[in-house]
């Protein structure tokens, strides 16, 4: 399986603005930039996963849309569970932040898709399985697990301490990776756990909840503490666990 970590910055590739993570060339899990990524991988990605609605996950996700329409391809399909569906539907396309595709759409013409996920339970998007895991962040927010080929990789971002992801990656034989955040430094521990977020030590605490080693990319990385935040994950000394970095694709 490759999970391509898109940029998402200008003049600072190393900076994670927003959030996209391309597996294998065909299904995007979130879409925080992926509508300002290259056409052809626009393209080729006909099927975005929603964790949550907040601006630095789904802010490219209209303009990726009418990308595709314009491109001449398949319309998009986006997918999540219910309560993450009804508030991309409500806060995007509602004819104020966005134009409302979905009520645009005729029988001749369809103009975006939009899946509702079950929670918890195995489902086959472009190919993929994917599995949406309640995590705790401050709107309704999820984790995947996403499998193919006999390998599954964890995308847990955003979410502060949580327990049901980390049963079900434990439970895997085949578990492979774990993209997981670290969104502040250990200075800013109150702010990241009512803002629902993870500290480097946070995630490390995370990672033991597999019971064994796995690689971890630690991403979704306060762009403004990004040197802080790569010295204690390196200070951690986490078996496994390596900072990441955006414009790279990893193989699992």
């Amino acid at each position: 399986m490759k999970i391509q970590f898109l940029e998402s910055c200008f003049g600072d590739p190393l900076l994670q603005m927003a959030t996209t993570y391309v597996v294998n060339d065909r299904l995007a899990v979130d879409a925080g930039c992926l509508g300002m990524a290259k056409i052809g991988l626009q393209d080729r990605v006909g099927d975005v996963v929603v964790t949550h609605v907040h601006a630095d996950h789904v802010a490219s996700l209209p303009m990726y849309v009418v990308n595709r329409l314009q491109l001449g391809v398949a319309p998009a399909r986006i997918h999540a569970p219910a309560d993450v569906i009804e508030m991309v539907r409500g806060e995007l396309f509602n004819d104020r932040f966005w134009p409302d595709l979905e009520r645009l759409s005729t029988e001749e013409s369809c103009l975006v898709e939009f899946h509702e996920l079950p929670v918890d339970q195995p489902v086959n998007v472009a190919g993929i399985e994917v599995v949406a895991i309640p995590v705790d962040h401050v709107v309704p927010t999820y984790g995947y697990l996403v499998s193919e080929s006999d390998r599954t990789v964890v995308v847990a971002t955003d979410t502060r301490d949580t327990d049901l992801i980390w049963e079900r990656a434990a439970a895997r034989d085949n578990l492979a990776g774990v993209l997981i955040e670290a969104s502040f430094p250990e200075s800013q521990s109150e702010l990241a756990e009512v803002s629902g977020h993870l500290t480097p030590s946070g995630s490390a605490r995370q990672l033991e909840k597999i019971g064994r080693t796995v690689p971890a990319i630690a991403v979704h990385l306060k762009p403004s503490n990004r040197d802080e935040l790569v010295a204690e994950i390196d200070a951690l000394g986490c078996d496994g666990l390596e900072v990441g970095r955006p414009g790279t694709t990893y193989s699992f």
